[in-house]
């Protein structure tokens, strides 16, 4: 997204109706011109056998800097065809097996596009990769969130401590104000990634923790490794939400991570067509697969179970929920914010806010994040102009002016941590899943339908409560959990804002 667009139009349900800053590159084939004189196009309708196009990544994130030639290259390695490519091989030699971890959210998704229950699903993809790949293990993402969630919540609880101790020395008031800026979650890529690349003012907030994808892998390759398999024994596939997971999976310091290839639902469903078979021909009943394709040591009851805080991590709530239970009678508050993609949740006892977190999702409440915590930050020489054009909120202003009574709404920039997740409604809007509704209404009640089913359909383990199993278990303190963050410096120049049609 081109800074035009990204703040000046944001719209976080782009259609192909809508123009695109990019245009679209055709090769080969014939081409016509309509321009007029004046250079003008004249919008004609499309042939009636539309040539097949090829979809990266670039065509989403390269406007905005996001990502690089480099970095499409290595997308290029993360694809059904690649795994295809690779594993045919493989799989020629008896001693190499395969392994796929899958995110609750594609499972959920699979489930809902083929009219399955989640159970019936699940079954039936266990059956599709042990039946056609040889499949040996198969695993769920919770185990790797278990361990993510306790290390955030370990880092957080530290820095809150710091920050008392701090105040408690008299430490300065710049420092202290800097350090009362809330702490940003780094598990998803594209946020992360678009700090790193176009926001690295924001890079010293983000809280250090590798995703579940990534510890998942390296709780495979331990699992493995403690049972004397080596490294280049086995492929791992892990089957993601969106495709900036395959981005996450070909960092630098997640190359050692055990994940070979990740692919999202869209290319499942892809790579069936392709090999023409129909999904629904895998369904069973045999329920004992998930315990014959779990790995030695791995639980099927946790490993395929997920945790309350939400359905794309609950890193906010179970931060709360570790607090209040370090103060027993204190209450927690769920508060909601100006929009449906934030929520805060407030522990409070007797009046007094004890601890607080909140979940934001998408780009448009991204940009107000940025603009609230960057607010005198932009160094020298760089000025920020932010021109507000308000549009039918004038007209508006005598209705919304009513007070709102007692009721309190989230402030997430007061917070202690926020839960960042780049796409609209989080994991569940993943721009790999089966969501192929363009309507942004019908894609919001998709979403709420899987929000829905994944409470109702999966089972809930306390991820606070097995932290100790799973540093018995796996050792999970030895595990590689942070990234190496490498913000992009911009050089000085002016920042011109202009936010119009973002209400």
């Amino acid at each position: 997204m081109s800074a035009l667009l990204s703040e000046t139009d944001l719209n976080d349900f782009i259609s192909p109706a809508l123009a695109c800053v990019k245009p679209t590159q055709v090769s080969g084939g014939k081409s016509t011109n309509n321009a007029n004189s004046n250079g003008e196009y004249e919008v004609t309708t499309e042939p009636d056998q539309p040539e097949k196009v090829s979809i990266t990544l670039s065509d989403c994130l390269a406007c905005s800097g996001c990502i690089t030639s480099s970095e499409e290259i290595l997308l290029r390695s993360q694809s059904h065809s690649v795994f295809l490519e690779n594993w045919g091989k493989l799989s020629q030699q008896p001693d190499k097996f395969l392994v796929v971890s899958v995110s609750p959210q594609c499972r959920l998704s699979l489930a809902q596009y083929y009219g399955m229950t989640l159970e019936a699903a699940d079954l039936c993809l266990m059956n599709f990769f042990e039946t056609q790949f040889r499949c040996k293990y198969m695993v769920g993402t919770e185990l790797g969130r278990i361990v993510s969630i306790n290390k955030t919540v370990e880092k957080i609880v530290a820095h809150k401590e710091q920050q008392r101790q701090q105040r408690q020395q008299g430490a300065a008031a710049a420092d202290s104000t800097a350090d009362s800026k809330p702490l940003l979650s780094a598990v998803c890529p594209g946020f992360l990634i678009y700090t790193e690349k176009t926001k690295p003012q924001l890079a010293p907030m983000l809280l250090n923790v590798k995703s579940p994808q990534q510890i998942t892998g390296s709780l495979v390759k331990n699992t493995f490794r403690d049972l004397g398999v080596a490294r280049d024994s086995f492929y791992h596939l892990a089957l993601m939400p969106c495709f900036d997971k395959k981005l996450e999976a070909s960092r630098p310091e997640s190359l050692d991570d055990g994940i070979d290839c990740v692919i999202t639902p869209r290319e499942v469903v892809t790579m069936l067509q392709e090999l023409g078979l129909d999904y629904r021909a895998f369904a069973t009943d045999n329920t004992a697969l998930p315990g014959r394709l779990s790995p030695p040591g791995w639980d099927p009851q946790v490993h395929w179970a997920s945790n309350l805080g939400g359905s794309c991590g609950g890193y906010a709530y179970q931060y709360v929920a570790a607090m209040q239970r370090l103060h027993p009678g204190s209450q927690v508050a769920v508060l909601e914010g100006k929009n449906s993609d934030i929520v805060e949740y407030r522990l409070q006892d007797s009046g007094t806010t004890i601890a607080a977190a909140s979940e934001l999702s998408g780009f448009r409440n991204i940009q107000n994040l940025v603009r609230k915590l960057t607010v005198g930050a932009a160094g020298p020489g760089r000025t920020r102009n932010v021109t507000v054009l308000r549009k039918r909120r004038q007209g508006a202003s005598s209705a919304s002016s009513r007070p709102m009574a007692s009721a309190a709404t989230a402030d997430p920039y007061r917070c202690d941590y926020i839960e960042v997740n780049a796409c609209p409604g989080a994991c569940m809007n993943g721009g790999g899943l089966l969501n192929g509704e363009q309507n942004s209404l019908k894609r919001k009640q998709l979403v709420q339908a899987l929000n829905e089913r994944h409470a109702l359909e999966l089972a809930m383990v306390d991820p606070l409560a097995l932290a100790s199993a799973m540093e018995l278990e796996f050792k999970s303190s030895a595990l590689p959990l942070e990234y190496v963050f490498a913000p992009v410096e911009h050089s000085a120049e002016k920042d011109l804002v202009a936010v119009g049609s973002t209400w």
